[in-house]
């Protein structure tokens, strides 16, 4: 008897291994911040398999064999970051820099805002299946009010930019409402969406509100017919959130541009060591020589005066977040003194300045990314997405400042760990001696 009960346990155990589910990658005893709604899930499990989350359990089941387990005790997790208005860089020999400046803070999604044919090509090369590098979302090149389309020229336009694969059309400005309404109508015919700047401008061009807000115009950029526009102010903002239209405000830009900032500070901020030492000091001593210029008296009124426009702008961004309109994340990293990626956490602060909950914060930079491209494999931490986020030591929710010290980074089934990203940021490092 005793021998049949020691055989009977053995094959027990057997059945019960052979019954584990096998997966490529276990993070064991996590504490999860899904983003699909605001709560914490401790001590859990999260298998992987193939870059998809299969499964997210107790901690204590211990129902799968995988190839690779990584003890999490202590760690939470959020997904991935989108970057929601970048630049990309002039020429691809500065791309593999600022890809890797943005990962290496958790940015792992990019809307491009100022779009090139070349583009495409970089996208083909450097998001494959499982590479490293954010992913990027493409604008076409941009419409701009200098440029005066025949009808022909502009479903040429759009034809090409349906046919190359770019994601949206970015919208600086029209020459005149004809263009604008044929823009619109090949954009709903092709199935492709506007972004960009408020295309009526109370200075110059002027198209209805009916017309931009029953276009193809899903994201306003900047604040653009907000900020300084008291008349429209509140039917915008209702229409924005009837319509669902995101907006993204770049805070990050305006404040650096506006001059609100200690020249001092500024050039030793977290990630400045990642821009050439030249280009620092050429950003340094031309806002020197601009301050000094104008003399104190003349700066004192300029920062002033800007200083409220920031204020309202902080305001507006309560306001949309209050009323339900999804904002985006975005510091416009295209300014000086802003470094990819570090500027996220920039941009995080002003929001939190402005008023939102943590949660609502990281919203803009998760769920609301995925969401605006209508892609239900990203922004959330559930079973059946991608494998996307981030590793934090903290708690997001209870310490936003958390965000900007990321311990690893999963994405494209690669598991990024500190030592990882330290050696990626090193490889980009300008300033080395």
């Amino acid at each position: 008897m005793k021998y049949i009960l020691v055989f009977i346990g053995l094959f027990s155990t057997q059945i019960l291994f052979s019954q584990k589910t096998q997966v490529d990658y276990l993070l064991s005893n996590v504490s999860v911040i899904p983003m699909n709604k605001e709560v914490i899930l401790k001590n859990r499990d999260i298998a992987i398999k193939n870059g998809i989350i299969v499964s997210i359990t107790d901690s204590k089941k211990g129902i799968f064999d995988a190839k690779q387990t990584i003890d999490c005790t202590g760690k939470f997790i959020l997904p991935s970051l989108g970057d929601a208005h970048v630049h990309l860089p002039g020429n691809e020999k500065d791309l593999e820099k600022y890809l890797t400046l943005n990962l290496i803070n958790g940015v792992t999604k990019l809307r491009s805002m100022r779009g090139d044919d070349k583009h495409i090509e970089w996208r083909k090369k450097y998001n494959t299946e499982t590479s490293i590098y954010p992913k990027m979302y493409l604008s076409a090149t941009p419409i701009h009010r200098s440029q005066d389309f025949s009808n022909e020229q502009l479903f040429q336009y759009v034809k090409d930019i349906k046919e190359n694969g770019f994601d949206f059309i970015k919208v600086l400005s029209v020459k005149n409402q004809d263009v604008f309404m044929n823009l619109d109508k090949l954009c709903k015919e092709n199935n492709i969406k506007m972004a960009g700047h408020f295309p009526s401008e109370p200075k110059g061009l002027v198209i209805s509100d009916d017309i931009i807000f029953n276009s193809n115009l899903n994201s306003i950029e900047h604040l653009s017919g907000l900020v300084g526009d008291p008349i429209f102010f509140e039917s915008r903002i209702t229409l924005m959130k009837n319509k669902s239209i995101f907006s993204c405000p770049t805070l990050r830009w305006y404040e650096i541009a506006y001059g609100q900032f200690d020249i001092n500070l500024i050039q030793k901020q977290k990630g400045i060591e990642y821009i050439e030492e030249k280009t620092v000091a050429e950003w340094a001593d031309k806002t020197i020589k601009y301050r000094e210029k104008i003399g104190e008296k003349a700066l004192n009124e300029e920062l002033a005066f800007y200083a409220k426009e920031i204020d309202e702008r902080l305001e507006v961004i309560n306001r949309l977040n209050r009323e339900g309109v999804k904002l985006l994340l975005s510091p416009d990293s295209s300014s000086k003194f802003i470094v990819p990626g570090f500027g996220m956490m920039d941009e995080i602060k002003l929001y939190k300045k402005a008023g939102l909950s943590n949660y609502d914060i990281l919203k803009a930079g998760t769920i609301n990314f995925a969401n605006y491209f209508n892609d239900a494999t990203t922004g959330s931490v559930e079973v059946g997405k991608k494998a996307d986020f981030l590793f934090l030591n903290e708690n997001p929710l209870e310490n936003i400042v958390a965000v900007g010290q990321v311990e690893g980074v999963f994405f494209n089934n690669n598991y990024l760990n500190k030592q990882k990203l330290e050696e990626l940021a090193a490889s980009v490092l300008s300033n080395k001696n």
